[in-house]
């Protein structure tokens, strides 16, 4: 159970004042000024400030003995988790503007830093891709006629050897340009790359007024790309697309990155149509989630005049319909995936030159934090918490100077001669053990650097960051919201989770192992294991298969329904595919929903107001009904697979006070089809006294109607007011002018 201490004194100052003057008149009763001027009160008050101050340190006692027993297990508290983000800078210096890691931008008091350097240029850039054209319509005979037309006049302006092949009977792809959304978070569709008809993506390199493009040879070009990591709506774990690109095994989810080929297009006529780019750095893991791509531009850039375009082949350049952009065009980049790879580059949302990563954290400066003393627990207090572990650089001056010590989770694997230490991040705590190499008397202990800093606090909007310390010569915005940021676990919860921290051991062998594990993951709200259920094949049990099932904390485009995305899957994937058995084959899926339709009628009490009846009624069986904590039938979300049954929502809808009763019955219906998004999303409603639910499905509330009276049809919606009758043309009166 959890340690829980009560608390010893909680008296307050006024309540120590109060007994000190009540206790007056029995030990001294000729005092009978009990003013607050009286010189006897004023001692009396002190003393009561002064046992108040003595209470707080005593109550202390049960919380330092609870760290001191989780610390005595070996048992660490989550610490808090770091946010991070995307930059996109901009410029007009021709020669560009450097910008260094570990370069301050703000967010008003919310402090990031850049994670690598980045160079900005007076660049801007523009990604397509090659779409199929559609197909003519041939319901129109004199527009088919111009459509065909329009072919065989594009046809003819390819370059003579492409001519010659079409001529001959080669068969012909028609195109047209399509652009990645300007900006990530619209509603326009992200650009597919793996349905291109040459599956590459194209950047056009746009340039500036003040761009000189001989300031760009052999300079490192900094691209951010954003992947839409949504999953696709409406998500089914039988129905699946098969040409769904959506990996659900943890091992595809962490595997290494495939390869990516960047190139730079030559110009028209020229032997070797493309310059290959060397690939410096790439945060995108090969373009399969967000981050930057260090490319280097080779020492004869540009390598064909500004704004000239190819014939739109297929190792040329798509065509900008817009004549000024195609002007500005210094060069094209072209990004494919090598012939031996069997995955391609898929949704891309957003593309941006002069781009790096932020994390929420500052730098530490150097710090001496002791001497040794050669004692077994030595410890030693960093200035700043909570600290990001991994970043602290410490090292020991011994007898042949000063030489670097190494992390380490716990000192379990420690030899006697390892120079190991172990950091609590929260606390800034830095100890070192008894089973390896302890500072000796006399040798200096020193921090080169380290960074500190995390919490919810950095999930900041987009837009938000605004200005970067030090760079006064660029511009700079956040095209995305940071993610990632959590508070450290409170020691309440760290208390509650030790049972279980004590038992598994941070590893994956049970079914609550991998829920609680999953649950580590910031971003998670809501885990359940399903053993022996294979993705592929749901209604078979499976030998050896763990698929965890992920809940989000929230998402925008549905909360009703929250899916996580790709990004999130792949954290999971990561946090649990070290702990899991070799033996357990495991699968990190999202949930499957099943629309329902809800409508009730009801009668209010007298004396009730109707419309806030209707309204708790709506309130309380959208919660009851929710998947994720704190609502649903028992505070954990709708169970996964628990059918929902029209009495069992009947009574939780007669609790409501102030319903006198539900008129008729409610109406629960399921859409026939399966299909989820919404009341628009298609279908046919069935009513049905009891929804079946599969042990993957949860319950989503597509619509619901709650009205006086009876009940309306379900899955109709309230509807729209009735028009006028004759249908009059209506015209608002102006007023009368005197």
């Amino acid at each position: 159970m959890p340690l829980i201490g009560p608390i010893l004194d909680d008296r307050t100052f006024e309540q120590l004042r109060d007994e000190l003057v009540k206790r007056i008149p029995v030990y001294a009763p000729e005092w009978t000024d009990h003013n607050a001027s009286d010189p006897g009160i004023a001692l009396l008050e002190l003393f009561a400030h002064l046992g108040e101050s003595l209470l707080f340190r005593f109550n202390q006692i049960p919380d330092t003995t609870k760290v001191a027993f989780l610390r005595l297990l070996g048992v660490r508290p989550r610490p808090a988790t770091t946010a991070r983000t995307l930059l996109a800078l901009e410029t007009e210096r021709p020669e560009g503007v450097q910008v260094l890691r570990g370069a301050e931008a703000r967010a008003g008091a919310v402090v990031f830093e850049t994670d690598n350097e980045v160079a900005a240029w007076p660049l801007e850039s523009l990604a397509v891709g090659k779409t199929a054209a559609p197909v003519p319509s041939t319901g129109d005979p004199a527009r088919a006629a111009a459509e065909n037309r329009r072919r065989q006049n594009a046809v003819e302006a390819l370059p003579a050897a492409e001519l010659g092949r079409a001529r001959a009977g080669a068969p012909v792809s028609f195109y047209v340009t399509t652009g990645v959304p300007a900006d990530p978070l619209t509603d326009d569709p992200p650009l597919d790359v793996g349905t291109t008809i040459d599956r590459c993506l194209w950047i056009a390199l746009l340039g500036k007024n003040s761009t000189d493009p001989q300031q760009l040879r052999d300079q490192t070009l900094f691209v951010g790309v954003v992947l839409d990591e949504e999953l696709r709506r409406p998500f089914d774990l039988v129905a699946r697309d098969p040409h769904d690109p959506t990996r659900l095994r943890a091992d595809d989810l962490a595997t290494a990155p495939p390869a990516t080929l960047w190139e730079l297009w030559n110009g028209p006529g020229d032997a070797a149509a493309f310059t290959p780019l060397a690939v410096l750095g790439d945060t995108t893991r090969g373009l399969t989630t967000t981050g930057v791509v260090s490319v280097g531009l080779p020492g004869d850039f540009p390598t064909h005049p500004r704004g000239q375009s190819g014939p739109g082949g297929l190792d040329s350049p798509p065509p900008l319909d817009d004549e000024k952009l195609a002007a500005r065009v210094l060069g094209w980049l072209r990004v494919r995936r090598p012939a031996g790879e069997n995955d391609a580059i898929h949704r891309i949302r957003w593309v941006g030159v002069n781009a790096v990563g932020a994390v929420q954290s500052r730098t530490a400066t150097a710090e001496l934090l002791g001497i040794g003393t050669a004692d077994a627990g030595q410890a030693f207090r960093l200035t700043q918490r909570p600290v990001i572990a991994g970043s602290v650089r410490l090292e020991v001056e011994e007898a042949d100077g000063w030489r670097p010590w190494t992390e380490a989770e716990d000192f379990a694997s420690s030899g006697p001669f390892d120079r190991h230490y172990v950091l609590d991040a929260e606390a800034g705590l830095v100890r070192f053990g008894t089973r390896c190499r302890l500072p000796q008397i006399g040798e200096r202990i020193r921090v080169l650097s380290y960074r500190y800093g995390g919490g919810s606090a950095g999930n900041v909007a987009a837009g938000a960051i605004g200005s970067l310390t030090g760079v006064a010569a660029a511009k700079v915005r956040n095209p995305l919201p940071a993610t990632g940021g959590a508070d450290a676990a409170s020691l309440a919860d760290a208390l509650d989770t030790l049972p279980a921290e004590v038992h598994r051991r941070d590893r994956a062998v049970t079914a609550d192992d991998f829920r609680a594990l999953t649950l580590e993951v910031p971003g998670v709200r809501r885990a359940e294991t399903l053993p022996l259920l294979h993705p592929d094949t749901p209604t078979q049990p499976a030998a050896g298969v763990v698929s965890v099932l992920v809940f989000p904390t929230e998402d925008l485009r549905d909360p009703g329904a929250p899916l996580p995305d790709l990004a999130l899957l792949r954290q999971v994937a990561a946090h649990l595919n070290p702990r899991r058995l070799v033996t357990t084959e495991l699968y990190v899926i999202p949930p499957t929903y099943v629309d329902i339709a809800v409508s009730v009628g009801v009668r209010t009490r007298e004396g009730n107001q109707p419309d806030a009846v209707r309204r708790w009624v709506e309130l309380i069986l959208r919660q009851y009904l929710a998947p994720l904590p704190p609502y649903g039938p028992e505070g954990g979300g709708w169970p996964l697979g628990k059918a929902v049954r029209r009495a069992e929502l009947e009574a939780v809808a007669v609790q409501v006070e102030g319903l006198e009763y539900i008129e008729d019955e409610l109406l629960l219906a399921r859409r026939s089809d399966g299909a989820t998004g919404g009341a628009s999303g298609g279908g046919v409603w069935t009513p049905l006294p009891l929804v079946p639910l599969r042990p993957w499905e949860v319950p989503r509330l597509a619509e619901i109607t709650v009205v006086t009276g009876s009940p309306l049809p379900v899955g109709a919606g309230y509807g729209t007011p009735t028009p006028p009758p004759g249908d009059p043309v209506v015209v608002p009166l102006p007023p009368e002018v005197c």
